[in-house]
């Protein structure tokens, strides 16, 4: 009854998926498997669980996202900690993380540079799926730093990824070359944020979210200084957002790229391109 009725309050609440949502909720009040909750239909709420769960029915039905709630988001099967300082991951950016970690895996000690790391999801993807890699990742943010660095521990490789505070629009200090620069930027156009879903909009860092007038302004810094990090032979990966590979592309080529892939995420929407120097 209880499960029936949270969906029907967030279905009311405009929440897209009332009934899913519903069911994570009520395996974090049972401590319990999804799949266990059909066989736990009807079963009696303690006063302690009826209070979490009307606090959850409360707080999704502001629109606070459901991996806030839960506390964490799956990332690559990894569970990873989210809250108000970083972006939730997304199904997307997991197709750049086993681009990311393919490429390394070809290399024999590959360094790696995440650029906007956030909760470092990408960055630890790649360190627990390629235990050669030397990973250095960085993000503007010191509040989503903190959350990355617990993320980096909750995983055990917090000994092989260096983060740092740095604005990824800008060069590094330092004379390190990288085998792979990757990095999900800020592409939202500004104009465009305020038309995007309650959940993004009021609870993601709009620093995560805004690229600027046209959604570019990350691409455009990026096509620059990367270029002067990166090894002649090396390898740069963007996510990029819905009808901007071909700008992207652009950018790069015009800034001495040359590009070899843009790949298509599960819904056809040209989603990762694959950049090396044009001149290495």
């Amino acid at each position: 009854m209880a499960l029936r009725t949270g969906a029907d309050i967030l279905d009311a609440a405009g929440v897209d998926t009332p009934r899913v949502d519903a069911e994570w909720l009520m395996t974090h009040v049972l401590d319990c498997p999804r799949g266990e909750l059909v066989l736990r239909h009807g079963e009696v709420l303690s006063e302690a669980q009826q209070s979490q769960w009307d606090s959850f029915m409360a707080g999704r039905a502001a629109r606070i996202p459901l991996q806030h709630l839960m506390g964490s988001a799956d990332f690559c099967g990894l569970g990873i900690e989210v809250n108000e300082n970083v972006l939730v991951p997304r199904p997307e950016t997991e197709l750049l993380a086993e681009q990311a970690w393919q490429w390394a895996n070809a290399i024999e000690k590959p360094v790696v540079l995440d650029i906007g790391t956030g909760s470092g999801c990408l960055a630890i993807a790649i360190a627990v799926n390629c235990q050669r890699a030397e990973v250095h990742a960085l993000d503007v943010s010191p509040k989503a730093l903190v959350v990355a660095c617990a993320n980096a521990a909750r995983h055990q490789v917090q000994g092989r990824i260096n983060f740092f505070e740095a604005d990824g629009r800008s060069m590094l200090p330092g004379k390190i070359l990288f085998d792979l620069i990757v990095s999900n930027p800020p592409y939202i156009p500004t104009s465009e944020i305020s038309k995007l879903q309650a959940e993004v909009r009021e609870h993601d860092p709009h620093v995560a979210l805004d690229g600027g007038a046209d959604g570019l302004d990350f691409y455009r810094a990026l096509a620059t200084h990367a270029l002067k990090q990166l090894q002649p032979s090396g390898r740069l990966m963007l996510e990029v957002g819905d009808g901007q590979a071909e700008a992207v592309s652009a950018l790069l080529l015009a800034s001495g790229w040359r590009v070899r892939e843009v790949i298509p995420d599960l819904n056809n929407v040209q989603r990762i391109v694959i950049a090396s120097p044009a001149n290495p």
